[in-house]
């Protein structure tokens, strides 16, 4: 097998990664190209392979990969559509919110995250998932008022405690944001996740910097 170095690309009008690699078989050499596209939450992968014996596969290839699109998904055509069926409900605007957010659009999903929040303001979940739209699109402060707030309404919140570990990070702050995570393990001690991120932020604290340079 020979695999080469990952290599910027494009595809769908979206940044990608792209790898080639070659691999021998019984049935001779066989070439593979694999791509990986970020979109939110989600990173799409696309592999390709076709044996070396026939080179005008690759053409194809290329041809198929020119006409890739990335569409909304049906989960947020429809979340859009009750937003609108049902105006002024606190419900179908979180999960707008949420679908904005997840499929990489944080600053769309500010609006009717922050009306929803309006219309039901005891409800934590929607105010940490405000917190985490105003994070994604750059806006810390009002990210961190928001993670604040989420703390005020649910004290003992896993989703509050997190933000506010979101809240540090994004100031900088990685003793805090340490201080804050190992908090919302004592509230969930078995929390998987918790447990990891505690352990890969512990790592990072700890890390030694780099040694001065001598002159």
């Amino acid at each position: 097998v020979s695999v080469g170095a990952v290599e910027p690309a494009s595809l769908g009008g979206r940044p990608a990664q792209r790898i080639r690699a070659e691999l021998d078989g019984v049935g001779g050499r066989t070439h593979l190209v694999a791509w990986f596209v970020p979109r939110g939450e989600w990173v799409y992968r696309l592999v390709f392979t076709w044996p070396q014996a026939y080179p005008a596969y690759a053409r194809v290839m290329e041809r198929m990969t020119a006409d890739v699109r990335f569409e909304e998904p049906a989960s947020l055509r429809v979340a859009r559509a009750r937003a609108l069926l049902v105006p002024g409900v606190a419900g179908p605007l979180r999960e707008l919110g949420h679908a904005l957010r997840r499929w990489g659009l944080p600053a769309d999903a500010v609006e009717p995250l922050a009306s929803a929040v309006r219309l039901a303001p005891t409800q934590v979940d929607t105010r940490v998932e405000l917190a985490r739209a105003y994070f994604e699109s750059g806006q810390v402060d009002a990210g961190c008022h928001s993670a604040a707030e989420a703390r005020v309404y649910g004290p003992s919140d896993t989703g509050a405690l997190e933000a506010g570990v979101r809240c540090a990070l994004a100031r900088g702050d990685t003793a805090e944001a340490l201080l804050r995570l190992e908090e919302a393990r004592r509230v969930d001690p078995r929390d998987a996740r918790l447990r990891a991120a505690e352990g890969a932020l512990k790592a990072a604290v700890e890390a030694p910097g780099p040694s001065p340079q001598r002159r």
